[in-house]
């Protein structure tokens, strides 16, 4: 037998080799699962989720300048912000929060300073409401109207004039950002500071 045919073969048994321990290498590498990417906004939609959340359930609180000075009665805004809340509380489990008083003067006070809360004042804001709702068909308002304080405490005087002030001076200035935020957080002082939710519907 001539040793020219097993040399000639050897070239092809080395391929034959080569290919089947490829295959194999190929095989053990699909075998194994490669860490999917999550969609984008995975991670973070959960948390942008729960500030719209909380953003929603400041809609429902009645803030102490929704009243008129030291009495249960709302002025026009506290009214059509009530007719708004009424509207959506069939459609949100939020409950309706009433923030507490914190001008009333305080009779035993030295210099009775017109800077106290009043309890007494407060349950009757809160009655007031409940009857309100009552009346505009909320059956459940006395187990979802309290008093609490507000989601998002008000501006103080000087931080309003600021606010204010910064506004209308921004306004125009800076292109999009400066008269955008500017104008619209500065100018909706009086409303984030004395109305927060009440005009955001």
């Amino acid at each position: 037998m001539s040793i020219q045919p097993k040399i000639a073969s050897l070239p092809a048994i080395a391929l034959a080799a080569m290919l089947i321990s490829g295959c194999q290498h190929n095989q053990h590498h699909a075998e194994i699962p490669y860490d999917s990417v999550a969609p984008l906004g995975t991670i973070s939609d959960d948390i942008w989720q729960k500030q719209e959340e909380d953003g929603e359930a400041s809609d429902f609180v009645i803030v102490e300048s929704e009243f008129v000075g030291t009495t249960a009665k709302l002025n026009a805004a506290g009214e059509d912000h009530i007719k708004q809340i009424a509207v959506r509380m069939a459609s949100t489990p939020f409950p309706v929060v009433v923030e507490p008083s914190s001008m009333s003067v305080r009779e035993s006070s030295e210099y009775k300073y017109p800077i106290h809360g009043n309890d007494d004042l407060d349950m009757h804001r809160r009655n007031i409401i409940v009857k309100m709702l009552q009346a505009m068909n909320v059956q459940d308002a006395d187990e979802r109207v309290v008093v609490a304080p507000a989601f998002t405490p008000g501006f103080e005087g000087f931080e309003a004039y600021r606010a204010y002030s910064t506004g209308f001076s921004n306004r125009g200035n800076g292109g999009g950002f400066g008269g955008g935020f500017g104008g619209g957080f500065g100018g909706g002082g009086g409303g984030f500071g004395g109305g927060g939710g009440a005009g955001v519907f």
